[in-house]
């Protein structure tokens, strides 16, 4: 917004360190046997990682160079962002495919992932407004922000998913992992149809062909096209955030693309 990326360091700090941690706790939740991470013990990861996404970001932030009281606001942004990527964890953990909706998917990507971006963009706007976040303008304009950080970083978690389905190594159905787009064809199926995806989906985590068959009926083109149509206006919607919060800002082209590469998969669309 200003030109200057200096103030918000730690705030990127807090980012990248919080995405560390939950990256190791992400690993170990995926039932990774095996006992070294990152070239250390087990035990030696989960302390380092605590340490990362809890003490570390705090610290930084509550080193800004900035009136007391806005520093109080980004310790209190970071531990409701931690708060809710943990909920949405859990909801990712115990949600169970076949009884989970559409709807609560989404909304598990909205924590899980789209808090922390939100809490990021967030956080960083109010160093940039200044006092001028304490108006109702500045308000609304933090809050946008916010917005486009939530839509970020879910439009992100759905490209990890489109990752490990294409051309990954097809973890999350081996794993069933209720991710959306899995959700969404259980949704739509009815019948034999349905009963014939959710005995693939019993057999997947110890049958490659069952995860094949399961993995060609959710990228059926009548199953995509609805999916595309929802990331589509997610897309559409981040970009007209950065259209009206961001038109002259140096930076604005970097968030435009990141955008993009996080929806490389879709359809192109007006803003690409």
């Amino acid at each position: 917004m200003t030109g200057d990326p200096a103030p918000a360091v730690p705030v990127a700090a807090a980012h990248a360190l919080w995405w560390r941690a939950a990256n190791t706790f992400d690993d170990i939740a995926d039932r990774d046997a095996a006992p070294h991470l990152y070239g250390i013990s087990r035990g030696a990861a989960l302390t380092a990682a605590l340490e990362c996404g809890y003490a570390l970001p705090l610290r930084a932030l509550a080193a800004v160079d900035a009136p007391e009281h806005v520093r109080d606001e980004l310790v209190g942004a970071y531990l409701h962002g931690w708060t809710a990527a943990s909920n949405g964890q859990l909801g990712d953990l115990l949600i169970e495919p076949e009884r989970a909706t559409p709807q609560a998917i989404l909304d598990v990507y909205r924590d899980k992932s789209g808090a922390i971006y939100a809490m990021a963009c967030a956080m960083a706007a109010r160093l940039a407004t200044g006092t001028a976040s304490l108006t109702d303008s500045g308000t609304e304009r933090v809050a946008a922000w916010h917005r486009f950080g939530q839509i970020l970083g879910m439009l992100a978690q759905f490209r990890n998913d489109e990752d490990d389905l294409r051309d990954g190594p097809g973890e999350d159905l081996r794993n069933r992992t209720p991710t959306y787009l899995l959700v969404h064809l259980l949704d739509c199926l009815s019948g034999q149809g349905l009963q014939q995806a959710l005995a693939f989906l019993r057999k997947a985590p110890s049958s490659a062909i069952d995860r094949e068959r399961l993995r060609a009926m959710m990228t059926a083109p009548e199953v995509l096209r609805p999916y595309h149509a929802r990331l589509s206006a997610l897309r559409e919607e981040a970009c007209a955030l950065l259209d009206d919060l961001a038109p002259d800002c140096p930076y604005g082209s970097a968030l435009r693309a990141r955008v993009q590469a996080e929806t490389h998969f879709l359809p192109a669309g007006k803003h690409v």
